[in-house]
């Protein structure tokens, strides 16, 4: 029977256009933010670390800063376009309203602090019971760790828990633990997987 549900964020709930956020970034400050395929390994490793709670994001943006802008104006002038560029799925967030009534509904996300700032300025996080957020818990979702803190905290069994993500990498880990899981597709077909599993 299951008792919670964890629901992923970033790729279910929203969606972020990084390609315009990272244009923006280049025209005001000369600074390229598409970390993982920029080829810089030291600002990749500044962003894992800050996911992992090992450090803060302002240390990729300062690594990143070659021009010299004030890095707290760099800092607000993001958190502004990340924003700006982050499209909620109302229908999901009204399906999490739903769920709520009869399950405990918490996130998982591997974020950093300034995009769980955005979070929660913008209200993408207040309908969950509970925030699991990376760099608070030290784990992203591809240690397993992530999993057992969850489980720990809500004090329920992992075959209790329904997990929901859009990437199989995580899926996979939360299976070694007996988790359920749903890869997300889109809207109707996991409300069509949440039914068949009568959980709707």
């Amino acid at each position: 029977m299951i008792k919670a549900i964890i629901f992923d964020l970033g790729g279910v709930c929203f969606e972020v256009d990084w390609l315009k956020i990272n244009d923006e970034m280049i025209k005001k400050f000369n600074i390229n933010t598409l970390v993982k395929s920029a080829g810089n390994e030291r600002v990749a490793q500044y962003y894992k670390d800050a996911l992992g709670g090992r450090g803060h994001i302002k240390n990729m943006f300062k690594e990143l800063n070659k021009d010299n802008y004030d890095l707290e104006e760099i800092v607000k002038f993001y958190k502004k376009i990340y924003k700006k560029h982050k499209k909620h799925n109302k229908k999901i967030y009204a399906l999490i309203k739903r769920l709520k009534e009869k399950f405990i509904v918490v996130c998982l996300t591997d974020t950093n602090s300034i995009h769980l700032e955005a979070h929660r300025e913008q209200g993408t996080i207040k309908d969950f019971h509970k925030v699991f957020a990376s760099f608070q818990i030290g784990y992203t979702k591809k240690d397993i760790n992530s999993f057992k803190i969850i489980i720990k905290k809500l004090k329920i069994k992992p075959e209790e828990i329904l997990f929901i993500d859009d990437n199989d990498k995580n899926i996979k880990t939360a299976k070694i633990l007996g988790i359920k899981t749903i890869r997300y597709r889109n809207y109707g077909a996991l409300v069509k997987e949440l039914k068949i599993l009568k959980l709707l």
